[in-house]
């Protein structure tokens, strides 16, 4: 399997059958698609299990360790044997259509990891943005490039694909908390020394059904994540470092 496309789920019951539909439609070759569903009480992971029976390349599975996004991207990545890993929400935010262009951008050769952007030329958004979302994203951005110095456009996307070898290599050093893996993903190939990053231009979409998971929690995990990798920094290169002799 060269492909493997992680949609981790929770409460994603209205999404879950258009995504992987559409997903499917693309028609790419060499790919799976893995639902991971975080132990949702609306039905999400009983829905796309029968979907299974339908989509023979959907495999759905329920993650039962640690609760979380980053956890249960983890944990797909983890069960695949896929040379390239991508993860994508599941609830329509990240179109299908600009699954292939991802894949293909990552295929060519020249990067490790390619980022989904929506703040390159090319990337922006379908529709408009509320003032209070448009100000989060880009107060975190600013954040990750302050406390981490991230310099990538979007690192707030989490459409992201990577090279199994180079997951492999961080993986170690990979909390199994928090929600936004792209942005620990990224800090530590910067950390490594791995500067092969790209980023692919997206149209960001908003949700059409369901409920949004931004919440004031998730903006203190967001901070607490930010001041745990800063205050590990050291510890985190060494041990990259090691990792990749």
């Amino acid at each position: 399997m060269k492909y493997s496309v992680v949609l981790p789920t929770f409460n994603e019951a209205e999404n879950i059958l258009r995504t992987v539909g559409a997903i499917v439609a693309l028609k790419i070759p060499d790919m799976e698609i893995l639902v991971v569903d975080d132990h949702s009480p609306d039905g999400t992971f009983e829905i796309a299990s029968k979907a299974s029976a339908q989509f023979p390349c959907l495999r759905v599975l329920m993650h039962n360790g640690e609760r979380g996004l980053s956890p249960s991207v983890l944990y797909g990545f983890d069960s695949s044997d896929a040379e390239i890993l991508c993860c994508m929400d599941a609830d329509g935010q990240h179109r299908a259509e600009d699954l292939k262009g991802l894949l293909n951008a990552l295929s060519s050769g020249t990067s490790d990891l390619m980022i989904g952007s929506r703040h390159i030329p090319g990337g922006g958004f379908v529709e408009k943005w509320s003032p209070v979302r448009k100000f989060f994203s880009w107060s975190a951005r600013l954040a990750a490039w302050i406390m981490l110095g991230v310099t990538v456009h979007d690192p707030m996307s989490g459409f992201f694909a990577i090279r199994r070898e180079t997951y492999r290599k961080l993986r170690p050093c990979m909390s199994p908390k928090g929600f936004k893996v792209l942005l620990e993903t990224t800090y530590l190939m910067s950390l490594s020394g791995n500067s092969r990053i790209g980023e692919f231009p997206i149209r960001f979409a908003l949700r059409k059904f369901g409920k949004s998971k931004l919440s004031t929690k998730i903006m203190r995990q967001y901070a607490v994540m930010l001041i745990s990798l800063r205050l590990k920094k050291h510890q985190l290169a060494k041990a990259l470092n090691h990792e990749n002799r």
